[in-house]
């Protein structure tokens, strides 16, 4: 038997050996996808969650948010940008972006509103852990060069226990509201070479009356996209108003912003599926410049095998 035709019968026997040993009871299992990282300078693959704080599983009431972690692993492309909110405090940033980089292709940068929030006084039994709540911006610094940030206070009516007045900064003295200081930065895409700006929001919710102030809110992001500039725009995260909400969202049109998860559902009010938190759609990546959008998703319990946050994330590959 020829060199060649020996090696041709030893590959046979390896590719049935291992479709053999994959197969059980009439059913084949198929080893899962291993992300990679996106080389493309047409597109970025994007992610937005409110990880809630990424709580050890003593105290996640099942909210896991390894799942999450897992699922990103076998999505065909890693994050180039993942904005998160009710991330606990710069430490747990560190040990986030140490995790992507260990478990993902690519190296994992990022920026965090407020490095040390105050206290915002629950009794948690995950303590600090739940009790410190801010909002950071992660990219890929193997494709991105970060260039420069701003950060500002999401605002709520000046009498924010009764909703009269108007919208100012939230900074009650009963409890720290470190969870809505927003952070944006402008990123040099060292692939496509032009600069992206990226924002990670977090609003207000009803307790505060922070509907009342979406509008106004929407308004600060698109000025801090314009501070930034850059050829696209992403703001992102958790809004705490539904697209109904005070015509915030259509503000947001009119600013040149386009939803994903609303064109592929065809409507700002989507169905269901589309939820964010159990009843509402309230998590949103919104584009400024750019030029559509492909694998747009609501990522669900099902598609990660069980719940990972209250909030589920929102990913779109956007495009340039």
């Amino acid at each position: 038997m020829s060199i060649r035709r020996r090696g041709i019968v030893r590959c046979a026997l390896a590719v049935a050996t291992s479709v053999l040993a994959t197969v059980g009871l009439g059913v084949t299992t198929v080893a899962p996808a291993q992300a990679d990282v996106n080389t493309s300078p047409n597109y970025l693959v994007v992610y937005d969650n409110n990880i809630e704080n990424w709580l050890p599983a003593s105290c996640a009431d099942g909210y896991l948010f390894d799942r999450l972690l897992t699922y990103l692993k076998t999505r065909p492309k890693s994050p180039d940008i993942f904005t998160v909110q009710q991330i606990s405090n710069q430490t747990q940033l560190n040990t986030l972006l140490k995790r992507l980089s260990d478990d993902l292709p690519g190296t994992y940068a990022g920026k965090i509103a407020i490095a040390d929030p105050g206290s915002m006084g629950y009794t948690s039994t995950c303590g600090k852990l739940k009790n410190q709540q801010t909002n950071a911006v992660i990219y890929r610094s193997d494709r991105f060069t970060f260039e420069d940030s701003t950060s500002w206070r999401s605002d709520a009516p000046e009498n924010y226990d009764t909703g009269v007045g108007g919208c100012q900064n939230l900074e009650p003295t009963r409890s720290s509201q470190d969870r809505v200081q927003n952070i944006a930065v402008r990123l040099h895409d060292n692939v496509r070479g032009e600069d992206v700006s990226v924002a990670s929001i977090h609003w207000p919710t009803g307790t505060w009356y922070g509907p009342t102030c979406a509008p106004e809110n929407m308004n600060e992001a698109n000025q801090a996209m314009d501070r930034l500039g850059g050829t696209l725009k992403i703001v992102a995260g958790d809004t705490n108003a539904k697209p109904s909400s005070t015509n915030w969202w259509r503000n947001a049109r009119d600013y040149g912003f386009r939803d994903p998860i609303a064109e592929q559902c065809g409507a700002a009010a989507c169905s269901s599926a589309y939820n964010t938190t159990t009843n509402n759609r309230i998590d949103f990546v919104l584009v400024k410049s750019g030029n559509g959008f492909s694998n747009v998703a609501t990522i669900t319990e099902a598609m990660t095998g069980g719940a990972y946050s209250e909030h589920r994330a929102v990913t779109a590959y956007v495009n340039y």
